[in-house]
């Protein structure tokens, strides 16, 4: 009886490549990548700002990827959508864990992403009503002028992030890397400030070409490693 089953144990795993899947999350593992989130440092004296003040900000993302450096390989970290809900105190959360081929990697893509009509939804904050058109991006409360706004993107983003230098994934081990977002960077250029209420345009092309980086940070502190 433990023969029978073993055999069949065997060839349901030659059938699904080995019973390996690279797309479920696992815990940290040899030639892992641990991929986070953080805000800069810079929203800790925003709270005090007398024109605006960001309380909560959601964001969907989705088809995250990492470039193979010198070439146009990519290795996916995560194509399902994730529901970031960013940290406004400055600190670093864990998004994803994934198992990565060792290589030099030299840019990141991902989504921002708006779910489609009969899409399940993660959060239902990504959605007003039963109206498949009222869904969201993005998704910023705060205060503006000391009055209560939500600010709602219903579009989507693909944004590329070039690595200020190539990360390496070992042959074993694991890696962290942290994504930083200033949402005060969507409403925000030079000296003026954007009305979440009558400027979403102009947001939704800030939260398109807002600077954006990733870097290695093993010690997780939100900063990248020296």
């Amino acid at each position: 009886m433990f023969r029978v089953a073993t055999c069949v144990v065997a060839i349901v795993c030659a059938g699904m490549n080995g019973c390996k899947d690279l797309g479920v999350e696992s815990p940290a593992s040899p030639s892992s990548l641990q991929l986070g989130v953080a805000t800069p440092l810079t929203v800790l004296g925003k709270p005090a700002h007398e024109v605006l003040h960001i309380t909560s900000v959601k964001i969907l993302l989705r088809n995250i990827t990492f470039r193979v450096a010198g070439g146009e390989d990519s290795v996916e970290i995560a194509s399902a959508p994730l529901v970031v809900d960013l940290d406004l105190t400055a600190k670093p959360k864990a998004l994803v864990t994934r198992e990565v081929s060792a290589h030099n990697y030299d840019r990141m893509r991902f989504s921002i992403h708006t779910p489609e009509d009969g899409e399940p939804l993660l959060d239902s904050v990504f959605a007003e009503g039963n109206d498949g058109s009222k869904r969201f991006s993005v998704v910023v409360t705060g205060l503006y002028h000391d009055t209560p706004f939500i600010f709602r993107s219903h579009e989507s983003f693909r944004i590329d992030i070039d690595f200020t230098s190539p990360i390496a994934i070992p042959v074993t081990g694991s890696v962290s890397v942290t994504l930083k977002i200033d949402p005060y960077a969507w409403f925000t250029e030079g000296d003026l400030i954007f009305d979440p209420f009558n400027q979403g345009e102009k947001i939704d092309d800030l939260i398109k070409h807002a600077p954006m980086n990733a870097f290695r940070d093993n010690n997780r502190d939100g900063e990248p490693d020296r």
